[in-house]
């Protein structure tokens, strides 16, 4: 098979399979140095299957280009442009690599400054003897200038290989051990099958496996499947994915199930914190009183932590009855805003009855409400509505007059554990509960909001059906009933 070489499409669909490896090795750690050469190299190496898709496919076939005044093909021109890059700057660039995965950036760095630069000496010098518009004839054409070629590339290969390999023998009994030899596996593998198919086996003149280096793309192929293996378990290069299974038809965003297991931890630590606390208070210690009154109010702060998280993680079931929203804005408002300074205005339909969970649904509009206080602060304009606009929806709102949210923050308030209160009391988990309280009961909740100089304030609007037919007229009977009385 490769005597001929591989078509041209299967070349142009290895060359996209090795672009998507390298992409997904630098996205796993992008500030990583490691990371970003391991790239680097990974698109220039595949320069090799691209050069030979780009001469083979004939798209630049019979096309002529004038290049520093000299006529060339262009598919020539272009094969030997990137035959150059190949030849002379690939192996620099694994020499780069080379000497951040050992460390050498930190440990001398002034050796590391050096050696960048003159390890790209020969670039320049095979740019000037060996033109770049005629590198793709030296393997045919000129054997010695081959033989060179060839030879700085094993040697470069060589010369980057040994410290990786002595750093991972020094490294060993790391933990991070395993990690640095998967990376290492990736980068050094197709590397040195391409140094042996490429300039070994040209150099010895077995012609009948001239095209065997392009076999390096089956190889990648695989390492693409080893790598997104090793996602999944370990993780690689810095990235790691978990398998998590949701609804994907579902609006709400779930809170994850490992929540337990850290609450759990959390309880077990804050249990013994406590006891540590009680014991010292009981030694009357009074040098120790500012110290023990932070580990209680950090205890304090924790113990709510884990209370809230395990309510709004947990499964929502509902009680539903027949729900006053009047009396129910009344009692939050009396809750909520007993010291606060502003007005609190209440709006209902006359059909002010709803099927719906009593102790859920005020938990939801205490949520709302205290987040519309923070954003007011002592003075401005609280309002509470529920309207029917029709015969089986309710338009619940709550609206305050204060500072608004941002463009940037409106996407992402829904979000578990997004938050951009003040104060230890906030956990980012209020919004997210209120939604799946709402998606329970069969509805949403939408955000209106404005954050001007002249015009500010925000606006929650829930709906949820508010019950069939016959069971607002069995509600109004009962109330008429009452009035009459």
């Amino acid at each position: 098979m490769f005597q001929n070489g591989l078509p041209a499409e299967v070349l142009l669909l290895f060359t996209i399979l090795i672009w998507t490896l390298y992409f997904l090795i630098y996205i796993s750690s992008p500030e990583n140095k490691v990371n970003q050469w391991c790239c680097i190299c990974g698109f220039l190496l595949s320069i090799g299957v691209l050069k030979e898709y780009f001469y083979y496919s004939g798209i630049f076939a019979g096309t002529g280009v004038c290049f520093l005044g000299v006529e060339y093909a262009l598919d020539e021109l272009i094969n030997s442009i990137l035959t150059a890059v190949l030849y002379y700057i690939a192996m620099p660039c694994v020499m780069i690599f080379s000497f951040y995965f050992c460390h050498l950036d930190k440990l001398r760095p002034r050796l590391f400054r050096f050696l960048c630069f003159l390890i790209f000496v020969p670039v320049l010098a095979f740019g000037i003897v060996y033109p770049w518009s005629q590198t793709r004839v030296i393997p045919l054409e000129n054997p010695s200038a081959f033989f060179i070629v060839s030879s700085y590339n094993l040697i470069y290969g060589v010369i980057a290989t040994i410290p990786i390999l002595i750093t991972l023998f020094m490294e060993k009994n790391y933990s991070y051990f395993r990690q640095r030899r998967l990376v290492s596996l990736i980068a050094l593998l197709p590397l040195w099958y391409w140094l042996i198919t490429l300039f070994l086996i040209h150099m010895l003149k077995l012609e009948f496996l001239y095209k065997l280096w392009q076999g390096n793309a089956l190889i990648l192929a695989g390492l693409f499947v080893y790598y997104v293996r090793h996602l999944f378990r370990d993780g690689i290069w810095g990235m790691r994915l978990n398998r998590e299974y949701f609804n994907w038809e579902a609006d709400e965003i779930p809170i994850p199930d490992n929540i337990r297991y850290i609450n759990h931890m959390l309880k077990n630590e804050l249990a013994k914190l406590s006891w540590c606390s009680r014991e010292l208070r009981g030694m009357e210690i009074m040098q120790m009183k500012p110290e023990l009154d932070i580990i209680d109010r950090s205890v304090s702060h924790i113990s709510e932590f884990v209370r809230k998280t395990s309510r709004y993680a947990g499964e929502i079931n509902l009680n539903l009855q027949d729900v006053d929203i009047r009396r129910l804005f009344e009692e939050v408002a009396n809750e909520m805003t007993a010291e606060w300074q502003g007005k609190v205005k209440i709006y209902t339909d006359k059909k002010r009855f709803l099927h719906c969970d009593y102790d859920y649904m005020k938990e939801v509009l205490c949520n709302l409400t205290a987040n519309a206080l923070e954003a007011m602060g002592k003075e401005g304009e609280l309002i509470f509505s529920c309207l029917l606009p029709r015969e089986n929806i309710a338009l619940i709102r709550v609206k305050d007059t204060g500072t608004g949210i941002t463009q940037k923050d409106l996407s992402c308030i829904f979000d578990p554990y997004f938050t951009e209160g003040k104060g230890n009391g906030h956990m980012g988990l209020g919004l997210a509960y209120c939604r799946n309280v709402i998606k329970a009961h069969g509805g949403y909740i939408q955000v209106k909001t404005q954050c001007g100089r002249e015009r500010h304030g925000t606006v929650f609007t829930i709906c949820i059906p508010a019950g069939t037919k016959e069971k607002r007229r069995k509600i109004h009977e009962r109330i008429n009933k009452s009035t009459d009385c």
